[in-house]
């Protein structure tokens, strides 16, 4: 029983190492994945890939003003490498009044 364990592990873990072809075809594993959704369409999702980068978001409802309908209201952070080597971090949130980033690296215009 032990080796059937220790051989379903090792196939577990074989599988999220990037197949040769996969790399030469420049193809980038997904290292770990996390979903989480309920009937009413709110989430959780989270990934890392083999380069690096690294997404996180959630979702959630909020009632309109009105109270007649819901918005989906996402918050979140992504992580990646630029082409230079430098780390770039955005964390964000999306509602009914649009897409908010908030980054170093995104330029921000001179103020009056």
């Amino acid at each position: 029983m032990k080796s059937v364990a220790a051989l379903i592990l090792f196939a577990v873990a074989a599988s999220a190492l990037p197949r040769p072809d996969e790399l030469r075809a420049g193809v980038i594993p997904v290292l770990e994945r996390a979903e989480v959704r309920d009937a009413t369409g709110q989430f959780s999702l989270s990934y890392l890939s083999g380069d690096g980068t690294h997404v996180s978001e959630q979702g959630a409802l909020k009632p309109t003003p009105d109270g007649k309908d819901f918005v989906l209201v996402k918050q979140g952070e992504y992580q990646f490498t630029a082409p230079e080597g430098r780390t770039i971090m955005v964390k964000y949130t999306a509602d009914e009044h649009g897409f908010h980033p908030i980054s170093d690296a995104i330029p921000v215009a001179p103020t009056a």
